[in-house]
């Protein structure tokens, strides 16, 4: 992988953005969004960063992953950053005028996205999360980037259950970004051997305060 982004190729960000637009989750190659010294810089600064067990996700799901988290999205709430100036430098990266309009012009947008969550997954074997569907968490979630920060892990893959086609399997490789609707129901598989880490951020063009209603006692994530 190229310490060299390429990621304002306007003919790759084309064939993105038709493949999303198509099926709904694209899988953008390694160097395209990310550098191998932009990965780095994030493993570097989210050492520091406190870790939580995560059991169980905002509509009651499964899971068993530790996560780390940057910005939190409550709601009711505006979206806001935690955990210091650890979590500030990484999501400043993230939002660069040019990674942002690469991004968007993947979303196909006419207007500008911000990122309402992001958090930081380690996945040790035995690990997984289970199907849930993003847009629970707010309605307002309309993409997930998922950047894959890890190499030689096992298991660990990432299914994508759209509405009126078979499920996609997705295997990530270091340094590629996964983006996907968080209109469809996803997964990730049980981790059987390494380590599986990822940075996780939910884009949407909604910057207002999180418009869940909380219907039962299941919170945090």
């Amino acid at each position: 992988m190229s310490d060299k982004s390429s990621f304002l190729s306007q003919e790759a960000l084309a064939r993105y953005r038709v493949e999303l637009r198509d099926k709904g989750t694209v899988l953008v190659a390694p160097g395209m969004l990310f550098t191998q010294k932009d990965l780095a810089k994030i493993d570097r600064l989210q050492s520091d960063i406190p870790e939580a067990d995560v059991r169980k996700g905002d509509a009651d799901d499964s899971h068993k992953v530790f996560v780390k988290r940057l910005r939190e999205d409550h709601p009711g709430r505006l979206p806001s950053n935690v955990n210091g100036s650890a979590s500030t430098q990484i999501i400043e990266l993230l939002e660069s005028n040019d990674r942002a309009f690469a991004l968007e012009s993947i979303f196909g947008a006419s207007s500008q996205y911000v990122i309402r969550r992001c958090q930081m997954h380690r996945m040790p074997p035995g690990s997984f999360v289970g199907i849930h569907l993003d847009a629970e968490s707010d309605p307002d979630f309309e993409y997930s980037v998922i950047v894959q920060l890890a190499k030689d892990f096992e298991g660990g893959e990432f299914v994508v259950y759209p509405t009126e086609r078979d499920p996609q399997v997705f295997r990530p490789l270091l340094g590629t970004v996964l983006i996907t609707t968080c209109r469809f129901r996803h997964e990730v598989k049980p981790v059987y051997a390494g380590e599986r880490r990822s940075l996780v951020y939910f884009c949407s063009k909604h910057g207002g305060a999180n418009r869940r209603i909380i219907k039962n006692s299941a919170v945090g994530r």
